[in-house]
């Protein structure tokens, strides 16, 4: 029965994708139509966007598809973000393991997070803007368009830095916690990666060969390339939220590695820990002999009463336990 359901599966896959493939192909002989894109009326340019949209759009739901499938998630509804499933399983992890393995946590999340690629895509979508409206004005603005191309290409490498999908364990114990981190932090980063790597060939397969037309394409050039334009905004626009899905990501991984607000740590082995950040307050419970290093090394913090934030200095004075 199973496998009967898994060939079947693999089937829809396999049309998806020669469907996908097939679209795709239309799309780019009906713009590059004769060697050179055609003079294009309102009705035609229509269509040609329609097109193109359908295709990035079957792209999108194929390659979801198939991501889900290859790491055992269901596939997620359009415009609902990331799944938070799997996110409960960080809080869930004991605290003593979470402050003993904060250090690789926190250096995981920073690989995810290279550079404010939510900053990045927001640039991107600028650029974009710049260069829609540079087409609709310039009487000839290839030349400015291909500068535009060169620093969007900068903004699609800082994008590219994510890290490499990884191997995801099966099932997740209460102490796995790194590989909880990944899990968490993995599914928006594929997906981020996805989305603007798709993107980037709208740029390379699509817009960057209407830059040299061939014969001289006239207006032609201009409302073909300003089509294109369009629609590479509008899968930006996409991506960017996944860049805020994978921010609050890094953001939960953050906090839940750095938050001891009233744990039990009494079993935890604090040699060699990185305990700079943590909050905590008088109900978190510390090995014998360390509460009074922890507390001349904190500070109140700021607007939250009796919250403390180990600083990683050393004060003479105490701090308050209701500070």
């Amino acid at each position: 029965m199973h496998a009967a359901v898994g060939s079947t599966s693999n089937t829809l896959d396999a049309l998806l994708a020669s469907a996908h493939a097939q679209l795709g192909i239309a799309v780019h002989d009906r713009l590059m139509a004769q060697g050179g894109v055609p003079e294009l009326r309102d009705p035609d340019l229509a269509l040609d966007r329609l097109l193109a949209s359908a295709h990035r759009s079957a792209g999108r739901a194929v390659s979801a598809r198939l991501v889900s499938e290859r790491h055992g998630e269901p596939a997620e509804k359009s415009g609902q973000g990331a799944p938070r499933a799997d996110s409960g399983s960080l809080g869930d992890c004991p605290a003593p393991v979470r402050l003993k393995y904060r250090r690789d946590a926190m250096r995981i999340a920073r690989e995810y997070w290279p550079r404010d690629l939510v900053d990045a895509l927001q640039t991107m979508l600028c650029l974009v803007q710049k260069l829609i409206e540079m087409l609709e004005t310039s009487p000839h603005p290839a030349g400015q368009a291909r500068e535009v191309v060169e620093q969007l290409d900068a903004r699609f490498a800082d994008v590219f830095l994510l890290p490499a999908p990884r191997r995801r364990p099966a099932v997740l114990t209460g102490t796995d916690y790194l590989a909880a981190v990944e899990v968490r932090l993995a599914g928006p980063a594929e997906r981020l990666f996805h989305d603007v790597e798709r993107a980037r060939q709208v740029v390379d397969d699509e817009f960057a060969p209407l830059l040299t037309p061939v014969g001289g394409a006239g207006s032609g050039f201009l409302q073909g390339a300003g089509a294109v334009a369009q629609d590479l905004h509008d899968d930006l626009e996409y991506a960017s939220t996944r860049a805020v899905d994978l921010s609050r990501a890094v953001a939960e991984v953050e906090k839940i590695s750095s938050d001891f607000v009233g744990a039990d740590l009494r079993d935890a082995h604090l040699d060699g820990v990185l305990l700079e950040g943590i909050r905590w307050d008088a109900a978190t419970m510390w090995p014998d002999g360390w509460e009074a290093l922890i507390r001349r090394a904190s500070l109140p913090v700021s607007g939250e009463r009796g919250i403390l934030i180990v600083v990683g200095e050393t004060h003479e004075s105490a701090v308050p336990a209701d500070a």
